[in-house]
Parts: structure tokens; sequence; C-alpha cells
């Protein structure tokens, strides 16, 4: 859980250890797109590698993908009251849920709102770990 000290990327890796003590049971991680592209990417790779022991293999990731470091914009808006420095924030847009099927796991990219049932239906009833890439909009807090 991200808090007040910036803590990044530890959802990916924490679910992966929840399916380690727990392999009959879902792991969820919800992640925002920095916290991804700061290790949860690499962390795939890991889930790749052992999600076959796993006698539930469903791990989702539900990556919130707004191309910024959204958490650091809002801090820096609420507490200081610091315009947005979107040389320091912005982030590449990478295809998550593409990068999750070429490593052998599945995945679905959302851009509207009215896809995201049909998203969860499809992570929750996947036979592997799943990513779900949900666009979001990095003006809303």
């Amino acid at each position: 859980l991200s808090g007040t000290l910036a803590t990044m990327g530890p959802g990916v890796p924490y679910a992966i250890g929840a399916k380690f003590a727990h392999p009959d049971r879902p792991a969820i991680a919800l992640v925002g797109d920095g916290a991804m592209q700061m290790n949860g990417m690499m962390e795939l790779v890991t889930a790749a590698k052992y999600w076959r022991e796993w006698s539930d293999p469903r791990l989702v990731v539900a990556v919130l993908n707004n191309g910024d470091l959204n958490q650091v914009t809002w801090e820096m808006r609420a507490m200081s009251g610091a315009p947005q420095f979107e040389e320091s924030q912005a982030i590449p847009d990478l295809p998550y849920a593409d990068i999750a099927q070429r490593i052998g796991l599945d995945g679905v990219r959302v851009e509207k709102p009215k896809h995201v049932e049909s998203a969860w239906d499809q992570a929750l009833a996947a036979d592997r770990p799943f990513v779900i890439d949900f666009r979001t909009d990095p003006a809303v807090p």
C-alpha cells in the first residue's frame, strides 16, 4: 500500500507473495502505471515463471494507466500547492496487457467505462495471470 512516503511498486510482488502463501486463492493487485513501470512489469516475468505451480492460477493486475506519476502530482498539489511539473511526472504509455500476452499471460486494455465489467469478468475467469490496462484520467485525483 503506497502512503505519504511515496512507496511505489509493491503491489505486484505482494500479490505474487500472496499466491505463494495461498496458491488456492485468487490475488488482485491494483497498481498505478508508475509502479507498474518501476518493477511490476518485471514481476510479471516472475508470475509467468511460477503460475503453473498455483492450484488457482488467477492473479489479476489492474493497472490504472494515466501516463502520470499521479500520487506525486496530487501530493504536490495538496501539500504544497505546487502545479503539476510534467517534466518529472509524465511517463511513457506502455501496452501492459500486450506485454503480459507476449510472455504467456493474458490481458485486455480498457478504454471505455462500458468495458470495465467485462474486463473484470474475463480476468476473474482466466486460466492464468491477467493484466487489465485501465486507461484513466490523470486530472482526476
